[in-house]
């Protein structure tokens, strides 16, 4: 069903004193009398997903462009089963790379690199790129690879421009043709390169890309041996460099020789960063502007907005002319994924009137949300055939990865809307899953709605009929290029393996003893209103691993059932 049942009342005995004041707010007549057309608002809620720095790391639907799934399928087999292409590292990453290397680092200060030279001589060059280095869980136990990435995969610096590291798996898009044209890049980029970032302090330092580079400490990570940690900063720039080789050399190897024929993966690539990163603000304002249902919205819910989105937004004529913008005051601007709510002005007259509020005395301290993941408003609505304005509670929610977060905000906001006698109405990425987790270290879906239901004021939700398959927003699954291959999912399994992302994430709810639904939620993978089941998204069209959703509610009638 849609949710819990939806009372024509609110409750008695212990849900009285909750209850009555939202009745206050939007009163029930029990009198008869002729009724007026009830008041409807029409709703979206649209995680629009923040930018990933791998457009390679899930698949994607590229449309009439069949090299993208030959390229997926043989990178996927050259590490799922490389047989005599699993050469030495010393045959990818060469003696006279690393040379190089370790004269830069000797030059630039950095101790260890005599001991660093015995690793690779002894133990490095020899080991084979897949099964010795790739797979090797102990490189990634150790962080020898994925902590580096981590400081000089993408750079953002203090100007606002942005530098990204000659990776396969990254947004870099100049090509790399050959491992020696590949090293010419990166060497440059590690050692002749300067950026300009901010300390933890927030001062602006202006240092080359190395310098980025931090030690990796045993005591957070216990698998690194004492020779290791006293080496770190040349171990790191070894395994970057063996890494970042390897994957040139896999995809290069790989496109030359896909089942179809040749394929031009930087196209791909470039493809892909276009879509999804560098027009990827422009992407989502277009669709929000085209598309009747969601430009003519009442309120649109947003999740893991950057700061160039509001840009995007603010620079749209006719999208800023219909909406208001509210976003908390609280944000993250280092992480840059925030919720937002665009409220329409036919809907709010004057956006002064609006007011943020807080869950700080409502939510507990160990609930896993971040700056900027809850935008929460009273909002006064303009109603058809009354004077007074009524108010009702908007929130926008980003839940954590797990859905850990989302009872306990969900449960925050009916509180403080109670203490206030408003209802709610709320969009969000609840990151529920569609199956129990045995281990209790994720949120169901059938536990999510059990909560909604669970005690005074009750949430219902816009979603149709009792089949929760059908409510699934999301379909991605990580691909053999990036860093975590336990996560990779085989090409052919993507609609079975149990790694997919396929779950009945995003949700409309609202305080069902006030509203009911008056059009159920339609998805959308296209951006054009409808939903296409079993294809992999974003695509080149549209942006984000979320599906839209939109609703319609409807004030009750008096005397609803």
């Amino acid at each position: 069903p849609r949710g819990p049942p939806l009372p024509t009342q609110l409750a008695e005995s212990s849900c009285a004193a909750m209850g009555q004041t939202v009745a206050r707010c939007f009163p029930v007549d029990e009198e008869e009398s002729p009724e007026p057309p009830a008041t409807e608002l029409s709703c979206v809620t649209w995680n629009i997903a923040a930018i990933n720095n791998n457009p390679f790391e899930y698949y994607a639907t590229l449309e009439d462009e069949p090299g993208y799934e030959e390229l997926m399928r043989a990178v996927q087999s050259f590490i799922d089963d490389p047989g005599d292409r699993d050469i030495p590292v010393a045959e990818v990453f060469t003696g006279a790379m690393w040379e190089r290397l370790a004269h830069a680092m000797i030059e630039s200060g950095w101790s260890g690199v005599d001991k660093v030279w015995l690793m690779w001589s002894k133990d490095f060059s020899k080991r084979r790129i897949v099964s010795g280095f790739l797979k090797d869980k102990d490189i990634g136990s150790k962080r020898l690879a994925s902590m580096p990435d981590r400081f000089t995969n993408t750079i953002n610096n203090a100007d606002g421009s942005v530098l990204c590291r000659p990776t396969v798996i990254n947004n870099y898009q100049q090509e790399m043709p050959d491992l020696e044209a590949w090293f010419s890049q990166w060497f440059d980029f590690m050692f002749k390169t300067d950026v300009s970032v901010k300390d933890k302090k927030g001062e602006i330092a202006t240092k080359k890309v190395y310098d980025l580079l931090q030690p990796i400490k045993r005591a957070k990570y216990p698998a690194v041996t004492e020779e290791e940690e006293a080496v770190s900063l040349p171990l790191q720039m070894l395994a970057q460099g063996i890494f970042d080789a390897v994957l040139v050399h896999i995809v290069n190897a790989s496109a030359s020789s896909a089942p179809g024929g040749a394929v031009d993966w930087n196209k791909l690539k470039v493809k892909l960063c276009d879509a999804l990163v560098v027009n990827k603000q422009r992407n989502v304002i277009r669709i929000l502007a085209e598309q009747p249902e969601y430009c003519n919205a009442d309120v649109i819910f947003l999740q893991e907005c950057a700061g160039a989105f509001i840009e995007a937004f603010r620079q749209h004529e006719m999208l800023s002319s219909k909406f208001w913008l509210l976003a908390p005051k609280t944000v993250d601007h280092v992480r840059d994924q925030n919720s937002l709510l665009l409220v329409s002005k036919v809907k709010l007259e004057d956006v002064g009137s609006a007011q943020e509020l807080s869950l700080s005395g409502d939510l507990a301290s160990d609930a896993p949300v971040a700056d900027g993941d809850v935008c929460i408003f009273s909002v006064p609505f303009q109603v058809e055939g009354e004077e007074q304005a009524r108010r009702v509670v908007l929130a926008s929610f980003h839940g954590d990865t797990a859905g850990k977060a989302s009872t306990p905000v969900v449960c925050a906001v009916r509180k403080l809307a109670a203490g206030l006698g408003l209802p709610v109405v709320m969009g969000l990425d609840a990151n529920t899953h569609a199956e129990e987790d045995p281990k209790g270290d994720t949120k169901d879906v059938k536990s999510f709605l059990a909560d909604l239901a669970e005690g005074p004021e009750p949430l219902a939700h816009s979603w149709e009929g009792e089949d929760t398959t059908q409510w699934h927003t999301t379909f991605n699954a990580r691909t053999f290029l990036q860093p975590q291959l336990n996560k990779a999912v085989r090409f052919e399994e993507r609609h079975t393996s149990k790694l997919t992302d396929n779950h009945p994430k995003d949700w409309v709810l609202f305080s069902s003893s006030i509203f009911e639904v008056a059009e159920a939620a339609v998805k959308d993978n296209t951006g054009k209103f409808t939903f296409k089941d079993g294809i992999d998204f974003p695509t080149l069209t549209f942006p984000s691993d979320h599906a839209l959703v939109s609703t319609t509610l409807r004030v009750r009638r008096s005397g609803a059932e």
